[in-house]
């Protein structure tokens, strides 16, 4: 690879979906060797989520590219015997099974240490590893339900898996600082998160702030007044969070009355009257157009832009001018567009450096690193050991 902070670093990665896969995407983006093994003859769930042309979707080019992918049988003991081969040089170890799998497997904590005492391993559950829900099948809508996030989108899901994401993102900042650790003499370790733990903690800094000071006086929450705002022929989203900016926005909509009106006057006041408050500008900002709106609020000279659909994303001229989204062709599956990584290094830069792999891409190529012969990888293949 050799690009990115993380060149030299190697990763064997066994978890599917998003929130394990999501955390070797970050390192993988940031330049570690990532090696993410599947089932044989079973397609990760997110092959098949999307878009889809030929053996990958619309979410798999996104996040699996800069890996290398094969397909083994790890519940085999000749399976077994590869992936220990595999973690005896890597640096992190990364798997999502259900609390109790890998262990039954063989290829916990323990028994993965004992090969590599150095190995950063990392576990992503939906609940922990024990508990009354530790057991059970999850998804990223159930720990949405849990954490108060879907009544905080008033009863509805978002639509963006948002716990997986934050979870594979706390996993990541999580591995960086075993990693660092262990540069500092501390040795390998297991670490462990979990996708309710994650969200909670990533939904308390707003949503619960109430209930982070039960003997202050309430106020709303964003849930309760955080909304864009219907023009006459679109949206736009602005918010207006300072006394200064509400007052240059009542002038430049014509309403300087509103700057002192007592229900309105402070943040504090608008939050309480938030509902006065809200109509207000609701009526203001329906009667203008899109265009004469977002011109009103660029020269009050507060935080807006147009509610853009996912087509004009593309054309936005700060995402073009930032080279957010990178497009290239591949043969079989044409036209691919993914976004760059978006921590930008001024040393050690990121870059494309491989697409997503196709579905067991680099079995063969793996295994002769390993130093298994043509004749003794056609045997395993038979065998559906490695695919």
């Amino acid at each position: 690879m050799g690009t990115g902070p993380l060149n030299g670093i190697t990763v064997v990665d066994v978890s599917s979906a998003v929130a394990g896969a999501w955390v070797s995407s970050h390192l993988a983006e940031m330049g570690a060797e990532v090696l993410l093994i599947e089932k044989v003859g079973t397609p990760d769930v997110m092959r098949l989520t999307g878009a889809i042309a030929g053996d990958q979707s619309g979410c798999w080019v996104q996040m699996h590219r800069n890996k290398r992918g094969m397909d083994l049988d790890i519940r085999d003991e000749r399976g077994r015997r590869i992936l220990l081969r595999l973690v005896a040089d890597a640096d992190v170890f990364i798997q999502n099974f259900r609390p109790g799998v890998a262990e039954r497997l063989h290829i916990g904590y323990e028994d993965l240490s004992a090969a590599n005492p150095e190995l950063v391993y990392l576990s992503v559950s939906g609940f922990g590893p024990d508990g009354p829900y530790s057991r059970q099948p999850v998804y990223d809508p159930i720990i949405q339900s849990l954490s108060g996030m879907t009544e905080a989108q008033g009863g509805d899901f978002v639509k963006s898996v948002p716990a997986d994401k934050t979870t594979a993102m706390t996993g990541a900042n999580a591995v960086l600082a075993a990693l660092l650790a262990r540069s500092n003499g501390a040795g390998g370790q297991h670490v462990e998160v979990n996708l309710l733990d994650a969200t909670l903690s990533w939904m308390w800094l707003d949503y619960f702030w109430n209930e982070s000071l039960p003997d202050a006086p309430a106020t709303p929450t964003y849930s309760e007044w955080y909304s864009p705002w219907k023009t006459a022929d679109g949206w736009v989203g602005a918010i207006w969070p300072s006394d200064e900016q509400y007052a240059r926005v009542c002038r430049r909509l014509g309403v300087p009355h509103l700057a002192s009106d007592p229900r309105f006057a402070t943040r504090e006041a608008r939050l309480q009257h938030w509902q006065a408050h809200q109509q207000e500008f609701a009526q203001l900002l329906g009667e203008l157009t899109t265009a004469d709106a977002l011109r009103a609020l660029t020269e009050a000279d507060v935080p807006c832009a147009k509610v853009l659909d996912r087509r004009e994303v593309f054309e936005d001229p700060q995402v073009l001018h930032n080279e957010t989204v990178l497009t290239h062709r591949d043969p079989v599956l044409g036209q691919v567009r993914t976004t760059r990584f978006p921590a930008r290094f001024a040393k050690t830069p990121t870059r494309l450096e491989r697409p997503a792999p196709h579905k067991g891409q680099h079995t063969d190529e793996v295994l002769a690193e390993l130093g298994y012969s043509a004749a003794a990888v056609a045997q395993l293949r038979s065998a559906r050991i490695v695919a």
